[in-house]
């Protein structure tokens, strides 16, 4: 996760959900709540999760780790729709933390990650020595794939009134090698992508340089290029222009196909195999 290794399992969470009151869950009371319902008592609850966070997470908001924190209620990495606006209640905190930290360091950055689900963000980032410094320097990271451009321009617009200097990582790879990489983090990680999401969100991409240079024509842009996942490479803007973000019908059979193959292996858990339903 970037500069960051942060492991919050279940007891942790369980513990941040277990301080002196009466209305927190406790381990030998599972307690699942969903919806609307998490969302409520996220609210009641944000600043003991908040706390356990920033501990531990250096100058990184990353919506996967945070969410992890909900466990106690019953987020599971499987279910993530269940708990997203709950996640989010989190990660808004989180953020004007973030930053709060960063402005008393008189470290006003941050730098966003931007691409499609399992490109390979992470890895190519950590290939480029320059851009691993840039993510460890930045008062803020925000990690996320950023697939609707209308919330990343609003959230860059709000970073600029709040003095903050915004730049962006936006990674790219082959639709077919990154839902491999999806499934692989699925075996691995437990978080699941659906066909369909994937399908759905790969080509909102399309067109995204030319986008971000019309829309934030100051903001440093570092394009990498992780096709096939070779590793992550440097590439112009110009060249980032190229990458094709088309979802033929060719290549939606070879999403599902991809599925298939790791259903037939056997690797996967029931729970696994019907979250990707």
């Amino acid at each position: 996760m970037l500069a960051l290794v942060l492991a919050i399992s279940s007891s942790t969470a369980l513990t941040s959900c277990s301080k002196d009151d009466n209305n927190v869950p406790r381990p030998e009371q599972p307690l699942v709540l969903t919806g609307e319902a998490a969302v409520e008592w996220t609210k009641a609850h944000i600043d003991s999760l908040v706390n356990v966070y920033m501990a531990s997470c250096g100058n990184l908001l990353d919506p996967d780790i945070t969410r992890d924190l909900l466990s106690c209620i019953g987020y599971t990495r499987l279910n993530v729709f269940d708990y997203r606006e709950a996640g989010w209640v989190i990660d808004s905190v989180v953020l004007v933390r973030l930053m709060d930290r960063a402005a008393a360091a008189n470290n006003k950055t941050i730098l966003f990650t931007m691409g499609m689900y399992g490109c390979g963000k992470t890895t190519s980032i950590n290939n480029n020595p320059d851009l691993k410094k840039l993510v460890e320097e930045s008062g803020v990271v925000s990690e996320g794939a950023y697939n609707n451009l209308k919330y990343f321009n609003g959230v860059v617009e709000d970073m600029d009134k709040k003095g903050f200097k915004s730049s962006l990582i936006f990674v790219y790879n082959d639709a077919e090698t990154g839902y491999t990489n999806c499934m692989e983090r699925l075996i691995s990680a437990n978080r699941a992508v659906t066909c369909e999401a994937y399908i759905s969100v790969f080509p909102q991409f399309q067109g995204r340089v030319d986008s971000i240079e019309k829309y934030h024509p100051d903001m440093p842009l570092y394009c990498i290029d992780n096709n096939h996942n070779n590793g992550g490479k440097w590439v112009t803007n110009e060249e980032a222009k190229q990458w094709d973000y088309t979802m033929t019908e060719d290549l939606q059979q070879k999403i599902y196909q991809i599925k298939q193959s790791y259903i037939d292996t056997g690797k996967l858990t029931p729970e696994q195999i019907a979250a990707l339903q």
